[in-house]
């Protein structure tokens, strides 16, 4: 047992005891579900965000509990959302038909039905929100047993799954069940009913509460939707028809409605993702009360919030005290309250609130004092300035004077006394206070997070050692049943007793003295028998791929082949390239040609087993070199274009437009004549 908690798990880890908290074993779930949300995105290198979804039964200390692991295993929590409220999400909010904001809400039931505990559910819904009006829980106790207990439960399990598909006896077989015992049963699904009564009887009342409490008619409820594995089971389905006269619905997926809704809420909280937008407006499970005490006035106590009150939601709480008190909702300690000058007690705001993750806090504290301001006398000989004169105090002095009543002069207005005598100015002084948080359970989070991040360390250098077995386990079985198959062809019947010879000696080890040897050793294992194996896999490889490489190669020499001798018959595609370029193209594809033959021959002449005389990746790499760096240049270059014909401008005489044997206009135009002399 550790201090502060209620329980704790003794397990053997790593050949030695160890204890771990709830907060502890939660944070160990959460990063495995990590590992493998990363495992299977590839856009996504680190899951750093995330909604956890909780009983909505859960208290206070619980959800304290839950934020602990959450942090503990390096992630931040976005919100911690209630089951049902993330049901009730991933219903709405793909929902277009839902009534629009003021008219009559659409009332669903959902019923979720889990392995641990029913929840029930009533939702007023409207386009783009929802509200959870109010639920009720039953629970069942795990308990622990031996392992032949837990063998028992699992058969049971899978018994119950058929009999909800069939109302035929199913039978129920566990082979060494205690004692080296085979054992054997039947059961069928009246049976089952009839002994699980007293639970479905309380499904029943609790749905009939859920009416009674809200005090929504079941004929006001639209629709009932049943969730959770357990919801398959027929006599559910019943009582839902006999509470609501009304069929209930399995529209959603019945596994994992929570984990959608949490996903979605996920992705409505984050700025990564842009969704459509739906508000919650989640209903609190619990009364809130809140007492104080300490100081020189009594103590008292108030209901801050109450069942079915919305969430989050802040409240302020008004007190009057003259010392420092403490305030118990677990339990807060509120310092630096003095008593005013006139000894009374001041008036002190405590503002409380219920965060979206559904947990309690005392936010701030402030001490409020009133004083009264005196005027400043004047000292004797001191004329005060013409503005001072007819200056005012407080929220007059920016004002302008008010008119005088009509039919009185000024002068007799300004003369007559006044109503009365003066209020006094006062002004409110208000003083932040120190709250201390003082909780029953103090979650060491860092102390948590080493732990986790030791854990994770050993887990990863575990998880390696793993695939360092496995991989020569895989290579031992991999090898010997193709050097009988695919590679019986590539390597000597010597060689091939020789390398079974050796994967038979690493199969021995590996079940003996190699069962717990460290990761370099299963390396180094590996890498002696690859030592061996790799040349045969790769003889094998090059036969596959050298063919068609050779194929690839002949089929472009033919094509650029083709284009030269199309090139000599005078064809229109490349008659404009040089003679010379050309030249060049049919001397590069010979050569390759030729020493492309030379290869295939040599090829041709060595056996299967031995080394090969030419590999795929060098035929290709020749044919790319080729026709990168002669053969494409040459034949892909493009015609030049033919010369535009220039269009006369209407704005010039005829005689200065373009000739018809001169379409570009490049001649110039003709001198112009000189002007004939005038005679008298």
């Amino acid at each position: 047992m550790l201090p502060g908690h209620l329980h704790a798990f003794q397990v053997n880890y790593q050949g030695r005891e160890a204890i771990f908290t709830p907060e502890q074993v939660l944070a160990a779930l959460l990063t495995k579900l990590r590992d493998i949300i990363e495992s299977q995105l590839k856009d996504v290198k680190k899951v750093t965000d995330c909604v956890v979804a909780v009983p909505s039964y859960f208290t206070d200390v619980q959800r304290r509990a839950t934020q602990a692991a959450i942090q503990s295993c390096g992630l931040n929590a976005l919100r911690i959302l209630n089951e049902n409220t993330a049901i009730a999400l991933a219903y709405g909010i793909y929902k277009q038909d839902l009534p629009e904001e003021g008219a009559k809400a659409r009332y669903v039931v959902f019923l979720d039905v889990g392995h641990a505990s029913t929840q029930a559910t009533l939702v007023a819904f409207h386009k783009g929100k929802l509200q959870v009006r109010f639920w009720e829980v039953f629970g069942i106790d795990a308990k622990e047993s031996p392992r032949a207990w837990l063998r028992l439960l699992d058969e049971c399990e899978k018994l119950k799954k058929q009999m909800s598909a069939n109302q035929t006896p199913i039978p129920l077989n566990i082979e060494c069940f205690l004692h080296d015992k085979d054992v054997t049963g039947k059961m069928q699904r009246a049976e089952f009913e009839e002994l699980a009564a007293p639970v479905f009887e309380k499904i029943r009342q609790m749905l009939l509460r859920l009416l009674e409490e809200t005090g929504v008619n079941k004929e006001d409820v639209d629709e009932i939707e049943m969730v959770g594995g357990s919801s398959r089971i027929p006599m559910i389905r019943r009582i839902i028809q006999d509470v609501f006269n009304k069929d209930p619905k399995t529209t959603m997926n019945l596994d994992e409605a929570v984990a959608r809704g949490a996903a979605m809420q996920c992705a409505i909280l984050s700025p990564a993702f842009r969704v459509r937008e739906f508000s919650i407006k989640d209903s609190q499970p619990y009364r809130v009360k809140i007492m104080w005490s300490g100081g020189a006035s009594e103590g008292g106590e108030s209901d801050v919030f109450v069942e079915r009150d919305e969430f989050p939601f802040s409240k302020m709480v008004s007190l009057y005290r003259s010392d420092a008190f403490q305030v118990d909702a677990r339990s807060w300690r509120i310092s630096g309250v003095s008593p005013g000058a006139d000894g009374q007690p001041r008036k002190v705001k405590i503002k409380v609130r219920i965060n979206p993750n559904g947990v309690f806090t005392i936010c701030s504290a402030t001490m409020y004092d009133t004083q009264v301001v005196e005027d400043v006398p004047q000292q004797d000989g001191e004329q005060p300035m013409e503005q001072d004169s007819q200056s005012q105090s407080g929220a007059d002095a920016a004002a302008p004077p008010a008119p005088a009543a009509a039919g009185v002069p000024a002068n007799d207005a300004a003369a007559q006394p006044p109503a009365g005598p003066p209020k006094p100015k006062t002004k409110t002084i208000s003083t932040e206070l120190l709250v201390e948080e003082r909780l029953p359970i103090v979650y060491d989070v860092q102390k948590y997070t080493d732990v986790e991040l030791a854990m994770q360390a050993a887990d990863l250098t575990e998880k390696h050692k793993a695939d360092a077995k496995n991989a020569v386990e895989e290579y031992v079985y991999e090898m010997r049943d193709k050097l009988s198959g695919a590679l019986a062809d590539y390597v000597t019947e010597a060689d091939a007793e020789a390398f079974r010879s050796q994967l038979t000696t690493a199969e021995d080890w590996l079940y003996d003295d190699g069962e717990e040897a460290e990761r370099p050793v299963y390396e180094q294992r590996l890498g002696e028998l690859r030592k061996f194996g790799d040349p045969i896999v790769e003889r094998y490889r090059e036969a596959q791929a050298r063919k068609p490489a050779f194929d690839a190669f002949d089929t472009a020499i033919i094509r650029a082949r083709k284009a030269y001798e199309d090139y000599v018959a005078g064809g229109e595609a490349h008659a404009h390239i040089d003679s010379a370029d050309m030249e060049k193209v049919i001397n590069a594809i010979e050569e390759k040609k030729r020493w492309l033959d030379e290869a295939r021959h040599k090829q041709e002449r060595k056996p299967k087993t031995d080394p090969p005389a030419v590999f795929a990746h060098e035929i290709a790499q020749k044919q790319q070199v080729l026709f990168s760096s002669v053969v494409l240049p040459i034949l892909n270059k493009k015609k030049p274009a033919p010369p535009k014909k220039k269009e006369k401008d209407p704005k010039l005489p005829a005689d200065q437009q373009p000739a018809a044997g001169d379409p570009a206009g490049d001649n110039p135009p003709p001198p112009p004549q000189p002007a004939e002399m005038e005679v008298d």
